[in-house]
């Protein structure tokens, strides 16, 4: 990995342009930007959330991780890893451990021109390497298309359309892989030079039986310098398959400056 990492930024050391600092956080829709060649791009973050549905739950992760590799100008490599994993349900216990990882690229697919946004696509896998009954412990695939328009010199419109599996542990003790189709739509308000806030609706339903579970939230960032920008966000539950409510908070750092 470390030599990979050397790799990469060799690769645009020529590059002196500092680019935009553009996150694939804290909101759930993912940029339609990619990394720039010769840029590597962390992206930590913790998360709590609670749901009062049948018992009362509560789950903290931490960090949760994101890795993306500049490649080229219109590829990104990317690595994330799903953090600490806390999940504590009255009655039944806590589980706790290292959570999955998972691989993935970003690839765009053309610069906005135009009424025509700009689009990427995204395609990525989980790795089972959690710990027992915090793992998947299945390969559970992912496909993305991110698109994003430039509405004013201050406001942008991004939004994702997603297929993906998810591999949970049934009432049995059996392990059940589920397709959803996931969506997102996110509003993002420039403030400052520093500092922005955004709103978002998202949510997944699954493809067979269920129910959807839909999901409002809204938060700041505050760029501190070219290339570090701390986050902050909390949002509701809008259905009864999701999440009552949950906070969360980050970082993003780029290296080299």
């Amino acid at each position: 990995m470390i030599a990979l990492l050397l790799l990469v930024a060799a690769i645009g050391r020529a590059n002196t342009a500092v680019p935009e600092l553009v996150t694939d956080r804290p909101d759930q829709t993912e940029s339609s930007e990619t990394v720039r060649p010769g840029f590597i791009q962390f992206e930590f973050g913790w998360t709590h959330s609670e749901d009062d549905e049948g018992l009362d739950a509560t789950s903290d992760s931490l960090p949760e991780t994101l890795i993306r590799l500049g490649v080229t100008n219109d590829l990104e490599l990317r690595f994330g890893f799903d953090g600490y994993v806390w999940e504590d349900t009255d009655g039944v216990g806590t589980d706790e451990g290292a959570g999955d990882t998972e691989i993935g690229v970003k690839w765009k697919l053309w610069e906005e021109t135009g009424r025509r946004p700009q689009a990427a696509i995204l395609a990525g896998t989980s790795l089972p390497t959690g710990q027992a009954r915090i793992s998947s412990e299945r390969f559970d695939p992912s496909i993305r298309l991110a698109c994003s328009h430039t509405l004013t010199e201050t406001m942008s419109l991004g939004y994702n359309l997603v297929g993906l599996w998810t591999t949970e542990e049934d009432e049995r003790g059996d392990r059940d892989t589920t397709a959803f189709l996931a969506y997102s739509i996110v509003l993002g308000i420039a403030l400052s030079e520093q500092v922005g806030t955004f709103v978002e609706f998202f949510g997944d339903a699954p493809t067979h039986s269920g129910k959807p579970a839909n999901s409002f939230d809204a938060g700041l960032t505050y760029l501190l310098a070219n290339n570090l920008q701390l986050d902050l966000l909390g949002g509701v539950g809008l259905s009864e398959a999701a999440d009552d409510w949950f906070i969360g908070a980050g970082v993003a750092w780029r290296l080299p400056r």
